[in-house]
């Protein structure tokens, strides 16, 4: 019977294919309405939107009070935390709506952007919405229904999509984004509300609220840092170079951010419910972490490269020539999306052994790191901030790496031997895709499938020679989350 039941590594990299196969279904179907928008909005209108998703966000970490990671995390009376975070979630999403209706006016005066104002407590509407489906999405994560996320996904980037893209053809221009987004947000919390097969009872106990109210604060203060560290480069673009350039900025980041930073959101999803399974069991613990970091390695660092070295046919077949600024800059996100996200994994443990207050304190210190180095680089422009991205990315991957090595015992070595395989065939990747870019210069769709296809068989071929064990794994594992279909 044991025999038949498969290893928590596999059940993780199993859950962690039918999450990202959710994910990427419904980023596929928002990659597809950006490239029709990109044609029909100008740069200014991404960077008005950009604004106020940006404030939506870090309202959107207060909102339910950080109680769906608390609910995840908890083994036991999970009804009663449930009940707390409902009611939690629903008063602070309705009083946040509030706020972002007051705060708008001096939103648009920090950016200079009037427009803002009306912009910004239109999509404020998102926030109570997004509150009533965390309990249900966090259920569902704990219980790692990840084939469930399917429907939700799809349904939001369809309805986002669509109608995004319908009325900017008849010339919405910028709201046509806000009602987009609306309409995606509707739909996701309806859905969820329907798959999670729950719904909320008068089963109260105090000390539980109290425990889910004491986690879901650590849990505030490490996302508020977060998002401030993720966002300083688009405040600082916003605030000192205007929303023309930052929307070439967040157009560069679309495709690096599609592949590779959702995929680090989609790890951290299955991957939290699962070390908090196991949370005190340390051996356990290193070594599904140590399966987790082998394969984001053998998935972010060719990415990463990959997208640097097909950025410029690729914009200019998708978004047109309108879009050449975001070249260089989309090729120094790539780099530095794939070198971090080895690094994300460290805070998924910490909150899991419920150590969030060391994330908290990591945060603090990237922050005020990050701000300092992206004040100095926004000199050469938003290729100087991309730039400075990716020396940021180095230097905390090294921090995280020598902190999770104290608090989990996982020693930097291990670290280096889980991520060489995909390391060694990337720079084999990099260099043959490299020099075909040098003497070629492929453009068009025949130069970017010429590109495409060349990194991938490289790679592939690399990685079956350094680490022929890992690849054979890797499909082994996939074919049995697909059969479990």
């Amino acid at each position: 019977m044991s025999a038949k039941t498969p290893s928590l590594s596999t059940q993780a990299v199993q859950s962690t294919f039918w999450a990202y196969a959710s994910f990427a279904s419904g980023k596929l179907l928002v990659f597809v309405s950006t490239i029709i928008l990109a044609r029909l909005l100008v740069p200014e209108s991404f960077g008005l939107m950009a604004i106020c998703l940006i404030a939506i966000q870090y309202l959107d970490i207060l909102n339910a009070a950080g109680v769906g990671s608390a609910v995840i995390q908890r083994r036991d009376k999970i009804e009663e935390a449930a009940n707390a975070a409902i009611v939690i979630g629903t008063i602070s999403g309705v009083l946040l709506f509030g706020v972002a209706w007051i705060a708008a006016p001096g939103l648009a005066a920090f950016f200079g952007e009037d427009d803002v104002t009306d912009l910004f407590r239109a999509l404020a509407i998102v926030i109570p919405i997004s509150a009533i489906g965390t309990v249900p999405s966090a259920l569902i994560q704990r219980s790692l229904r990840f084939k469930a996320k399917f429907v939700p996904d799809i349904g939001r980037s369809l309805a986002k999509g669509s109608l995004s893209v319908v009325l900017a053809w008849q010339g919405f221009g910028v709201w046509s984004l806000v009602y987009g987004q609306i309409a995606g947000e509707i739909v996701a919390t309806v859905v969820m509300l329907m798959l999670a097969r729950w719904r909320p009872t008068l089963k109260f106990d105090w000390a539980v609220t109290r425990q889910v109210l004491r986690f879901g604060s650590h849990i505030i203060g490490v996302g508020i840092t977060g998002a401030l560290f993720a966002n300083v480069d688009y405040l600082l673009i916003g605030r000192m170079l205007g929303a023309a350039a930052l929307g070439y900025y967040t157009m560069a980041y679309r495709i690096p951010e599609l592949v590779i930073r959702n995929t680090n959101f989609v790890i951290a999803r299955v991957a939290f419910p699962v070390l908090s399974h196991i949370q005190a069991d340390i051996s356990r613990l290193r070594h599904v972490y140590g399966t987790m970091l082998r394969y984001v390695a053998i998935f972010a660092f060719p990415a990463g490269v990959g997208i640097a070295l097909i950025a410029s046919p690729f914009v200019h077949v998708f978004f047109t020539a309108q879009w050449d600024r975001s070249i260089p800059v989309m090729q120094l996100v790539a780099i530095s999306l794939s070198i971090s996200a080895v690094g994300h994994l460290p805070g998924i443990i910490y909150k899991a052994i419920d150590r969030p207050e060391i994330l908290n304190q990591l945060s603090m210190l990237k922050l005020i790191v990050t701000v300092v180095v992206l004040w100095f680089t926004i000199r050469w422009g938003i290729s100087g901030v991309a730039a400075g991205q990716v020396g940021l990315s180095v230097m905390f991957v090294i921090l995280d790496s020598v902190v999770v090595a104290r608090v989990l015992g996982f020693a930097g070595r291990r670290m280096f031997e889980a991520v060489l395989p995909a390391l060694v065939a990337t720079a084999v990747m990099g260099a043959c895709v490299g020099g075909l870019v040098v003497l070629a210069d492929p453009q068009g769709v025949a130069g970017l499938a010429l590109l495409i296809s060349l990194a991938v068989c490289v790679y592939s071929g690399a990685l079956l020679l350094v680490s022929r064990e890992t690849l054979l794994h890797a499909r082994t594992v996939l074919r049995s989350a697909m059969a479990r279909a």
